[in-house]
């Protein structure tokens, strides 16, 4: 046998494998684009009568990119469903610099009966306008490992973004309570800030207990229910989790970032600390724009009485 007999021998399998996995990265950005519109009955227990057939067009994980890629994708998508109101719930632009796209796309949405966001840590994390001039492949990495470190120090101010989203007539909750009227029924919504950053703050948000009303809670991870005042919260929508935003085969999602789900239920609706919970995989990606076994979702849900 030759020489370069044994090297195409050994070549094969590698340029196999190469071959391989470019195409099933083409297939994860491909997938990352084709947003699934889904539509969620959600059966609630002593939800009030007004709120029978609410539909939520819920909101989460856009991740819009500074140069507005996806915003007229997004924009389809929600013009396509039909929906009475808009509850979002966090990383609506991967860095600061998307603020302006954010701002645009809420703008955009003419819900009936408004709109209500919380936020995400993304709100906080700096782009270059934030980071003192260009971006660099040296700050991208200090500005990744920040945020793998959880370092506040790397975090910027997200006041502006709320001020500029309330001028669009978006009501923007951190760590409080709202009291709204809808279908003649007294809800409050609960919004806390981001528990993976550790900002979340449920014990000021709630009302009073034992008061009326339906409770809402909007909470960018699911991960804010793991408190011992969850279950005073009759229903919770969250995203962060992506569905895992690479899911393998037969084991499920590797990176989760929430203790509150595991490898194979990763969002949809779930029972967290014994409250109905809709984790939304979101629309949007981080860091890798791959999705793989888990597609973007844009979300109505659907609120029905138990019978």
């Amino acid at each position: 046998m030759t020489v370069s007999t044994i090297c195409r021998r050994l070549l094969l399998p590698l340029s196999s494998g190469a071959a391989l996995g470019a195409a099933l990265t083409f297939y994860a950005w491909q997938a990352s684009k084709r947003v699934e519109l889904t539509r969620v009955p959600i059966v609630v227990p002593g939800l009030p009568p007004g709120l029978e057939g609410l539909r939520i067009l819920h909101v989460a994980d856009t991740h819009f990119p500074a140069n507005g890629e996806s915003l007229e994708r997004f924009l389809r998508a929600a013009k396509s469903q039909d929906y009475d109101i808009v509850f979002a719930t966090g990383d609506y632009a991967d860095t600061s610099d998307g603020w302006p796209v954010v701002v645009e796309a809420f703008r955009r949405l003419k819900p009936g009966l408004g709109i209500y966001a919380s936020l995400g840590g993304h709100e906080r994390y700096p782009g270059a306008h934030h980071a003192g001039g260009q971006r660099t492949l040296g700050g991208d990495l200090r500005r990744f490992l920040n945020r793998v470190r959880g370092s506040h120090r790397a975090l910027v101010d997200p006041a502006p973004l709320i001020a500029a989203l309330e001028e669009v007539g978006v009501t923007v909750l951190v760590n409080e309570n709202h009291s709204i009227e809808l279908g003649g029924e007294l809800v409050h919504l609960i919004a806390i800030d981001d528990a993976y950053l550790g900002l979340a703050d449920l014990e000021h948000a709630l009302p009073e207990p034992g008061g009326d009303g339906f409770r809402l809670l909007l909470s960018h991870t699911p991960d804010g229910l793991l408190h011992p005042r969850a279950a005073e919260v009759n229903l919770a929508l969250s995203g962060h989790t992506h569905g895992g935003q690479i899911r393998l085969p037969f084991y499920g999602a590797p990176v989760r970032h929430a203790r509150s789900v595991d490898r194979i239920r990763t969002a949809g609706l779930l029972q967290i600390s014994g409250v109905p919970t809709f984790v939304s995989r979101g629309f949007g990606t981080a860091l890798l724009p791959l999705r793989l076994g888990a597609r973007p979702e844009l979300a109505v849900l659907e609120l029905h009485r138990a019978d």
